[in-house]
């Protein structure tokens, strides 16, 4: 990451700044999803916010581990920041499950764990093979796009789409849609895609001409994301209650 330049936000002195509202859009965007589907999932309102937004920041934790993996960031760092993280979407979740959720009563999510792994095996799939293709776009700048050329880069990408299949498994029922295929669409484009993308969304605030390519890996990861989903969908046979 080095090779790449600074961006203006840093330049001019408003990094601090910037964050604060990256920070701040981020619950906000989680406020919307969650306020999507707390109606229809079943759990206590508190309890309900805290879960969606430790699901989300397993999200970031893998990606900061893949900070690790891929840019060369400390594992002692990636592994501090993800706790970091976490404790500040938690703490945001409970205030916003608390604040405009509501207790739902209905049976919790049945989970077939082999739909999950396989999830998580079509993720690696899709996405490896999306950032290969797209790899000759942004040849200075592959490690930024996830493309995995060794064993712990495959093992996290596994781990992450491991993880949305469990998210996916888990929210099922409180998605606003009936249709397999528009949920499992809601889902990777909304519930995990937001948040996959609007990670990556912080080196536009660190570096310069970075925006094409964070876009792009969060395209991929969102394309992945539904692939899966609807593999777990057609592999678990369950169905919309």
């Amino acid at each position: 990451m080095a090779r790449l330049e600074r961006s203006w936000f840093v330049t001019a002195g408003i990094r601090k700044t910037t964050m604060a509202t990256y920070a701040a859009c981020a619950l906000v965007l989680m406020t919307v999803f969650f306020a999507g589907i707390q109606d229809r999932w079943p759990g206590r309102a508190i309890m309900k916010g805290f879960v969606f937004a430790s699901f989300l920041s397993v999200i970031w934790a893998i990606a900061f581990l893949m900070g690790w993996a891929f840019l060369g960031m400390g594992l002692q760092a990636a592994i501090l920041n993800g706790v970091i993280d976490w404790i500040g979407l938690a703490a945001g979740g409970l205030a916003i499950g608390a604040v405009m959720g509501t207790d739902t009563k209905g049976t919790t999510a049945t989970i077939s764990w082999p739909a999950v792994f396989l999830t998580g095996l079509v993720f690696l799939l899709v996405y490896s093979s999306g950032a290969a293709l797209l790899a000759g776009v942004f040849p200075a700048s592959t490690d930024l796009l996830r493309l995995p050329s060794q064993p712990v880069h495959f093992l996290l990408l596994f781990a992450l789409g491991t993880w949305s299949g469990l998210m996916f498994a888990f929210l099922r029922k409180g998605l606003p849609f009936a249709n397999p295929w528009a949920g499992a669409a809601f889902f990777a484009f909304g519930v995990f895609g937001h948040s996959w993308a609007w990670f990556h969304l912080f080196f536009v605030i660190e570096f310069a001409g970075v925006l094409p390519l964070v876009l792009t890996t969060g395209l991929i990861g969102a394309v992945s994301a539904f692939v899966g989903a609807m593999v777990y969908e057609l592999a678990s046979h369950h169905r919309h209650d």
